[in-house]
């Protein structure tokens, strides 16, 4: 007799951003903060692989064996790392557990991992800062908490939902172009103000919401982020002419909440 174990989940349905000061924020307010042993554990590491650069490496080239000490810092070091790794993956499967027990529906943003952690140009003057904006990535798990969220949704039955980075308001559904140093929207149209990550919950929520109603067309998903670029521009007036075409205007997303 095979048993199949199924995920237990709550009727709750909840909009999630990820970020580096806060690792998660909700759109039920609250925040899940980045966990003190990732900070400690990078300073750890940090410090046994400047010490064991100070070592004698092996170079099979020039047939010089490792020292002693060599090895010993380099086990060391990957004790260290190994540490990091597994609390870093079992932080995450409680976390993303939690969430999943709360609510059937996630909606999260559609992350591009590979691009946002990419080296900087050749040239660039803020090689030092994009690195540590790429070391905040990959130390909280961006990559890993989507899949998480996923394989464990599906085992309940229920999908998650996914949603390209967008600036628009959540109150009035309208773009917002802001820079990654603005933490704080300030919507020009309706001069809505809140945090941006909280914001940015509420859009995935609603945006999810609406594609369960079928509210929403699919063309918000392809929308490029950048404000005023020559394929929103064509997607907008696409919409448009099929709204014409149709007789009426298309509902509007923010509705569906």
């Amino acid at each position: 007799m095979e048993c199949t174990p199924v995920g237990q989940t709550g009727g709750g349905a909840i909009g999630l951003d990820l970020g580096c000061k806060d690792a998660a924020s909700f759109s039920d307010g609250t925040k899940e903060p980045k966990p003190e042993f990732i900070q400690g554990g990078d300073v750890a590491v940090k410090r046994a692989s400047k010490s064991l650069r100070r070592k004698r490496k092996p170079d099979r080239k020039a047939k010089v064996k490792a020292s002693s000490r060599w090895r010993k810092a380099q086990r060391t070091s990957s004790k260290l790392k190994r540490k990091v790794a597994n609390q870093r993956v079992d932080w995450l499967h409680k976390l993303t557990s939690d969430i999943v027990s709360r609510n059937s529906l996630v909606a999260g943003e559609q992350l591009n991992i590979k691009g946002m952690t990419r080296k900087a140009q050749k040239g660039s003057k803020r090689k030092r800062q994009k690195a540590g904006l790429n070391c905040s990535i990959l130390s909280v798990g961006f990559g890993m908490i989507g899949p998480m969220i996923a394989y464990k949704e599906r085992e309940a039955g229920f999908p998650t939902q996914q949603l390209k980075p967008s600036q628009r308001c959540g109150k009035f559904w309208e773009l917002t172009p802001k820079t990654l140093a603005a933490r704080i929207h300030q919507c020009q149209h309706c001069s809505h103000t809140e945090d941006r990550d909280m914001n940015v919950t509420q859009v995935n929520l609603i945006w999810a919401r609406g594609q369960e109603l079928g509210l929403t067309s699919n063309a918000e998903l392809a929308i490029s982020t950048d404000w005023g670029s020559m394929r929103q521009m064509r997607a907008r007036k696409r919409r448009k002419l099929q709204s014409v075409g149709e007789g009426h205007e298309p509902p509007p997303l923010h509705s569906s909440g």
